[in-house]
């Protein structure tokens, strides 16, 4: 049986063979005239017209004087008919001989020109006078691709074999599009705002965390658009709103990616009640326009018709009426007993109540048709929402609830500067206490709010509603879904990458160093964790770019050994008062450094270190290491007078 490498070796001697006839097989330029959706869709017009066509080979049918190539661009696929004697070689233009077909295959991106008409057996075809290779591949196009690990692998393949794919992405498309039209013509303005961010907020999620070598400061990927769009409304904007990627460093599931397509919008003046009628109709506009229909079959193994005017349900009567939970005066045992009545999970014991009350209302809404709104959550669980004025425990808040998900969340903002820095404050401080989903204090965003921000209602949903209206997972609703990095054996031969030569994607840089320098009393336990600690902080500091020239290092039998770091690490020693001296010299230096200080071998817990320093001023620190990361002639001149630690 022939293997991919066998198929590849015959490519490129036909690769060899176009070369070989002064054919350049990936052209700069295309001579296409016409689309072969607008021949099949124009055809009487067409018919007998002279034309120019580029697509993919999809199948080459070969009969002696008598020759057919099936031809795709986009969705649309026609037939070409080649005869011998009426096609007209080139090479200097490009264009092939009658019997140069046999150096095509399926998958190679060609052009040909003819006129238009129909094959004896009635089928729509262009009658080739020329043609011309525009890419030749190398590796097989597969006839089906049906394993889905291989499909979200090399998804391009799966859209090339698997049509329907295509067009689900097509139908992504739209869906943003609609988004965009509906907005677009009620006065909101699309503004594109950053995606690194100082301080991250707007949503409970865990943010990914990056650094910006610029500015020398860690940097977190947005988890929301909120509030930079919120600040906009703050500077004298009405209506904004940005569709783009956030990102939450959380789990993968068939509802949830780390990485997602959401949109976020918000209004000023707009009341509460108008903004849920507002974005009822958006879904509705949507989903009209994206899939012809308001009624679907199989959303998310739900029956669902999203037309009409939606019934409204309150988040605490919902959970009264399913559980008997009363979400005001909420027993934590009765909350814990329903969760592992109901298997669920939870992934620690110290979960707070308010995420315990949102993991019963969501055994609820997983067994919810909808559509239906949920209003009025807790005040306690919507740290950015206004208050009810006829009940303050209640927030102005509404989802929609559609074939057992949440579709959406909007609120009326919450733009009182001395309460939003209260709660704020409370969540930070669940932040502090361990809970990573919490919301960080954002106090640039107070001041704005000082400054004024006008009443105002929000709204946000993401491609979730794309997945589930499209009836798909997460994965398969994306185009290059994420998965566990991996090279595959035959990749790893065709390119020669089971060495450690090749394996190097980067150039080793020598130009910079660590050097740690240590207490000279301390023992040897002590120098342990004080070098170890220190190297794994620096280490942390840097990209993977900068950190290693490559994953592995490659023996003979294959085994990967990860590699350490491209830069050298020096240990050097030096008396306490000179580790003092080194310290205040890096304050004004911008190299990376990391101190390593007794309290830090004293105890694990970090609470107990940040008490201690409270406590203290730099002068009383007790300093057991230093490490240094930069270029070799700056750290060498902080370090030269140290001795090395042999």
């Amino acid at each position: 049986m022939a293997t991919i490498q066998d198929y590849r070796n015959e490519q490129l001697e036909k690769l060899e063979a176009l070369k070989a006839k002064r054919i350049n097989p990936y052209p700069a330029t295309s001579r296409r005239t016409v689309s072969v959706e607008d021949i099949l869709g124009n055809f009487d017009v067409r018919e007998g017209n002279q034309v120019v066509v580029a697509g993919r080979v999809v199948s080459v049918r070969t009969h002696g004087r008598l020759n057919f190539i099936d031809l795709q661009d986009g969705l649309h696929k026609i037939q070409l008919v080649f005869k011998d004697g009426e096609v007209v070689e080139n090479y200097e233009d490009g264009k092939l001989a009658f019997s140069d077909i046999n150096l095509l295959a399926r998958g190679d991106f060609i052009e040909a020109a003819g006129a238009v008409g129909k094959s004896k057996t009635g089928q729509e075809s262009v009658m080739v006078a020329w043609y011309a290779v525009l890419s030749k591949v190398l590796r097989p196009l597969p006839d089906e691709l049906v394993d889905k690990e291989a499909r979200f692998r090399r998804r391009y393949l799966d859209m090339a074999v698997n049509k329907e794919v295509r067009e689900r992405f097509l139908r992504r498309s739209k869906f943003w599009q609609a988004t965009r039209n509906y907005l677009n013509k009620r006065q909101f303005v699309e503004v594109n705002i950053p995606v690194l961010e100082h301080t991250t907020g707007g949503a409970d999620a865990k943010p990914f965390v990056t650094h910006m070598d610029a500015l020398d400061q860690d940097y977190f990927l947005r988890i929301s658009h909120e509030l930079p769009l919120k600040r906009l409304l703050g500077a004298g904007f009405e209506r904004v709103y940005d569709i783009g990627p956030r990102f939450r460093n959380e789990h993968i599931s068939d509802e949830h990616l780390p990485e997602h397509i959401a949109m976020e919008s918000y209004a000023a003046y707009q009341n509460y009640e108008e903004a849920m009628d507002f974005y009822e109709k958006m879904i509705q506009y949507v989903a009209q326009e994206t899939w012809g229909t308001l009624q679907f079959d199989d959303a998310n193994g739900f029956a669902v018709d999203l037309s009409g005017k939606w019934p409204v349900r309150s988040y605490a009567d919902v959970l009264q009426e399913e559980f008997n939970v009363d979400v005001f005066n909420p027993d934590r045992q009765q909350l814990l007993k329903i969760l592992k009545d109901n298997n669920v999970e939870l992934e620690s014991d110290e979960v707070s109540v308010g995420r315990l009350i949102d993991n019963v209302w969501k055994i609820i809404r997983r067994k919810s048709a909808g559509p239906y709104w949920l209003v009025h959550e807790p005040a306690s669980m919507s740290p950015l929402a206004k208050t009810d004025p006829a009940d303050p425990r209640l927030a102005l808040r509404f989802h929609p609830i559609i074939a057992g998900s949440e579709l959406g969340n909007g609120f009326a903002e919450l733009n009182d500067p001395q309460e939003q820095l209260a709660r704020f404050k409370e969540q930070q401080a669940m932040r502090d206490g361990g809970d990573d989903e919490a919301q960080m204090l954002d106090i640039d965003y107070v001041e704005m709010l000082e400054y004024g921000m006008p009443t105002a209602c929000g709204w946000g949903n993401s491609e979730r509603n794309f997945w589930l209206l499209e009836g798909v997972t997460a994965r398969e609703g994306v185009p290059f879904p994420h998965m566990r990095f991996e090279i595959d054996d035959n990749t790893k031969e065709i390119y020669d990458l089971n060495n450690s030569k090749n394996n190097r994607d980067r150039k080793q840089d020598f130009s910079k160093r660590v050097v740690i320098v240590v207490d000279k009393q301390l023992e040897n336990w002590q120098i342990a964790n004080a070098v170890g600690h220190t190297s794994a902080y620096l280490g942390n500091q840097l990209s993977k770019e900068d950190f290693d020239t490559a994953d592995y290092f490659i023996t003979k039998d294959s085994a990967e050994l990860p590699r350490n770091s491209q830069y050298p690490i020096i240990i050097k020693r030096a008396a306490s008062k000179d580790l003092k001296k080194l310290y205040i010299k890096l304050q004004s230096s911008h190299l990376k450094h990391h101190v390593f200080i007794k309290e830090m071998i004293d105890t694990t817990d970090d609470t107990e270190i940040v008490e201690k320093l409270s406590k203290k001023t730099r002068e009383d620190l007790v300093i057991y290491g230093i490490g240094v990361f930069g270029p070799n002639g700056d750290v060498n001149e902080l370090t030269k007078n140290f001795q090395l630690w042999t």
